[in-house]
């Protein structure tokens, strides 16, 4: 219960002294102890030392990078290299670091008078070969489940760098890039962001030998648990064992390591292995349960708090401001351009609930051009700065898309319902203006009709969804939406087709003028049916006609707003989004493998016009499914984050994706905070006011609060699709079939015995949006032994094949040998695997925590491969041969030319 999670807070923070003493007893110091304020001051003065933030690897967990504060988008990020170098920093803590010195990477002993300035001198004994103990632990465990994370870049390349033939672990002089790098050790915390925050663990007993205990039961005598976090980047944590969590926990007795808790950790002296921490809140049930999962990924991305219901006294000031708007509406109009007579309309999703942008569009026969108006929620005339629903909308900065509900930025009162351009209501707006040709769909950009903006009222007369409108254009019959204000549909019919037209001209004029553009498949779970909030089906997001003319014009609305207030008097406190050109060293990693080691001669990647034309080509000659992977490698190649930043004269504003030279976020202020700020400053700059928007010290302060909470909560929706997917799967007890492309191939040169080499090859799979080690297991026979491997099989109607031979060939080869279901050897069958073959592969969840799947190779005996793979070019099943090549200072990570087969 709540309350005894509390009582077990309580209860940790009492005995916390007790517990420290008791870990202190060996008066062996395991870590340095931290340099004090004042040599932090002097060695960061002096240049000894640097502060960054420390990330972890989550694939190799002993490692971590530290970009110092103030390093060029090309300057090397400090190693950090097994434990005693991380001296107790958590992957998230903005650290202080010290560069070491030639010889003082590796093993290292600092005898007794070791203790550095302003610490407590000390004997510190590291022994250890920079291997964590929670590693070595996992490693006795199956290891099945191998797949990347995105939210770690040296990951991201891992694969595409290896399959080049190029280590993420070389050393600092061999890494590609700017100044700075090499390996360094960590002399202080500077701020414990991440130890502050909760993780969430498993919890097990605390064996002796510092392991878990296998039957998960705990004893009597027992004073200690260990919480082992589902985030491979955080060590491993100690509860103790007291009455309140014997309690809570049941104890003595046997815990369940499929159930999720939240901890805190509470300290981590210099001669404790493992940090002490606390249970911090109700447990959130077990894996594969759809609430549990959910509330997992808030808390992982620390997004929990926006869970929490709005504050009543918010709410009342909310609604104090919707009876007072509904009040002084007429009032405000008379300030306004009253556009209520305006043929204006919506575009959305058909489950939209905050309508936050109309359209409409006029042409102008005498000038052949098109005049095209959008309509914004007018969100910063309601939330002034300052109020508390401003104070919470700073907080949060975004609204947080779950499977079926929304975390709302604002109130419903304000996103759903006063802010909301919903059909047939008048609405407050603020307006972007900008004319078009019809021929060319150039933005007309100088003279009498260049872009304009207004505040303004409106009132929609249609409300349309995405598939309506492409109905229309493919001229299907549709049910007629109502349509308002003595307009005809046959008038809305006709404007869409006028917008059709003008907006495929600025795409395709987009495009060929040097934009780029990466598809992405986004599962959209069907959940209106369930019962339980377990989808009951999903169709893939298809980016339609529909909605690309949406976007082009809010592309437009964006750029023409941006452009106006970096060249307006207010600039210094305008907020843009800029995007950087992707990092040269390693888009060059990218482009050497694609000329020279897969003969892809014609790949051009000079600029993002270059590089959208060689994904199409990739898209043209082999097919969907290799040109989703060459994207995703294009992305993961040194391809930059966009960015909020305030602007400045000398500011670097470009967006290399779009190539814009100016562009900002204006038309979705319901959901995004930077959009508010824009529409505060544009209206400051139209009115010619000083005030009523943030001055440029806390604007500074404030989107980068923004960048954080968007790449959280991007990050938190794509692991909860991919959990969702397994629950999904689960409920429907099947497995899923696609095809997937191969990346890399991994040879285990400790083991060739069959059954127990960790032999795997990396394989993309498009859909779930990341690459997963498929591991080259044999069975007693051609069907596996399920249950053995952890997969999830409970009532599943199917068979899992797994080769019986494979041979690494050569560099980039590995054929791999199938008998049929009954093993006759006769009809046994080989397949062919090479870089970026395009293969038929199944998805199958996984008995983990969290829950997550693994990934197999099809049977070319299984009726499922033939069936997936049907519309896969031929070039694309082959994949490439790979061309090796000699450079001098790359490091060969697998040669196999003369491996033997896996027997």
């Amino acid at each position: 219960s709540a309350a005894a999670a509390a009582e077990v807070e309580e209860e940790d923070e009492e005995n916390e002294e007790e517990e420290e003493v008791r870990q202190a007893k060996p008066k062996k110091l395991l870590f340095e102890p931290y340099l004090d304020k004042e040599a932090v001051t002097r060695g960061l003065a002096d240049g000894a030392l640097f502060r960054g933030t420390l990330v972890a690897s989550s694939s190799k967990p002993g490692t971590a990078h530290v970009k110092p504060l103030g390093a060029k988008p090309n300057d090397r990020d400090f190693i950090i290299k097994g434990k005693s170098a991380r001296n107790r920093a958590f992957h998230g803590d903005v650290v202080i670091v010290k560069l070491l010195a030639e010889g003082e990477f590796g093993h290292r002993t600092i005898r007794k008078g070791g203790g550095k300035g302003g610490g407590r001198g000390g004997a510190v004994e590291d022994d250890d070969d920079d291997e964590d103990e929670e590693d070595v632990d996992r490693r006795k465990m199956p290891a099945l489940v191998e797949n990347s994370d995105s939210e770690d870049e040296v990951v991201n390349l891992g694969a595409l760098r290896r399959a080049v033939g190029t280590s993420t672990d070389k050393a600092p002089q061999e890494r590609s890039g700017g100044s700075t790098g090499g390996f360094a050790k960590v002399v202080a915390i500077d701020d414990p962001k991440g130890a502050q925050r909760v993780i969430v663990c498993t919890l097990h007993p605390n064996e002796r030998n510092g392991g878990v205990g296998a039957d998960c039961v705990v004893k009597e005598t027992d004073t200690l648990l260990r919480a082992m976090p589902t985030d491979k980047r955080m060590p491993w944590l100690l509860i103790q064992v007291n009455d309140v969590t014997r309690k809570v926990l049941n104890l003595p007795g046997k815990l369940d390591p499929y159930t999720m808790w939240p901890v805190q950790m509470i300290g981590w002296k210099e001669t404790s292995s493992l940090p002490l921490g606390r249970l911090k809140g109700q447990c959130l049930g077990q894996a594969g349960d759809l609430d549990a999962e959910e509330r997992h990924a808030l808390i992982e991305h620390q997004l929990d708090e926006h869970e929490a219901e709005f504050k009543e006294d918010l709410l009342d000031e909310v609604n104090d401001l919707v009876k007072e708007s509904q009040r002084n509406f007429e009032s405000e109009v008379l300030k306004r351009n009253d556009l209520r007579q305006k043929r204006i309309f919506t575009i959305d999703p058909a489950t939209a609930r905050d309508l936050d942008d109309a359209i409409h569009v006029d042409f102008d026969r005498e000038r052949q051009e098109v005049e095209v108006g959008v309509h914004i929620a007018d969100v910063g005339h309601f939330v002034q700065l300052g109020s508390q629903a401003d104070k919470e909308a700073q907080f949060r900065t975004t609204s947080v898309y779950l499977i079926n509900r929304v975390l709302p930025m604002l109130p419903h009162a304000l996103c759903n319902h006063l802010c909301s351009l919903n059909p047939n209501e008048p609405k407050l707006a603020f307006s972007a203006f900008f004319r078009l040709s019809l021929e060319t769909g150039e933005l007309i950009e100088t003279g009498p009709y260049k872009p304009w903006f207004q505040k303004t009222a409106i009132c929609s007369v249609c409300r349309l969804n995405y598939d309506e409108v492409q109905d229309v254009l493919d001229g299907k019959e549709i049910d007629k939406p109502t349509v308002y204000a003595g307009y005809t549909w046959e008038q809305i019919k006709a404007d869409i087709f006028l917008l059709y037209d003008v907006c495929g001209k600025v795409r395709r004029g987009r495009f060929e003028g040097g934009a780029l553009s990466i598809s992405k498949k986004k599962m959209i779970f069907h959940t209106r049916e369930s019962e339980d909030g377990i989808p009951t089906g999903y169709h893939l997001e298809h980016h339609s006609a529909s909605h690309w003319i949406i976007e082009e014009l809010m592309l437009l609305a964006n750029k023409c707003v941006a452009k106006h207030m970096a060249n307006g008097v207010l600039s210094d406190v305008s907020v843009l989004r800029n995007h950087a050109a992707p990092d040269p060293a390693k888009a060059e990693v990218l482009s050497k493998m694609m000329k020279e080691n897969l003969g892809l001669t014609e790949w051009e990647a000079g600029n993002a016009g270059a590089i959208y034309r060689s994904c199409q080509a990739i898209y043209r000659q082999y097919g969907e499914m290799l040109g989703l992977c060459v994207e995703m490698m294009t992305m993961r190649a040194g391809m930059k984050q966009a960015t909020y930043f305030v602007y400045d004269d000398e500011a670097d504003a470009h967006h290399f994706a779009l190539d814009f030279d100016y562009y900002t976020h204006f038309t979705s202020p319901i959901r995004r905070y930077p959009d508010v700020m824009v529409h505060r400053v544009l209206a400051a700059v139209l009115c010619g006011e000083q005030e009523g928007f943030q001055q440029r010290e806390e604007a500074q302060e404030q989107v980068l609060g923004c960048n954080e909470k968007k790449v959280a909560s991007r990050r938190c929706q794509e692991q909860l699709d991919r959990a969702v997917f397994c629950i999904f799967l689960r409920s429907k007890k099947s497995w899923f079939y696609t095809v997937g492309t191969v990346l890399a191939f991994h040879q285990d040169a400790d083991s060739n015995e069959k059954g127990k080499a960790n032999d795997a090859i990396t394989v993309y799979c498009s859909q779930l949006g990341k690459e997963t080690k498929a591991f080259l297991r044999a069975g007693d026979g051609a069907v596996a032994d399920l249950e053995k491997l952890g997969l999830f099989c409970n009532g599943v109607d199917d068979t899992l094949m797994l080769p019986d031979n494979w041979r690494f060939c050569s560099r980039g080869l590995v054929e791999l040998e199938w008998l049929p279901p009954d093993g006759d050897k006769t009809r046994r069958r080989r397949q062919t695997l090479q870089t970026l073959s395009c293969v038929p592969i199944v998805i199958i969840p996984t008995n983990t925590v969290p829950i997550d799947y693994a990934l197999f190779f099809v049977s070319p005996f299984h009726a499922k491969g033939e069936e997936v793979s049907r519309d896969v070019p031929d070039l694309a099943v082959q994949g490439f041969s790979w061309n090796e090549v000699e450079e001098d200072g790359v490091e060969v990570v697998h040669d196999a030319r003369a491996a033997p087969v896996a027997a």
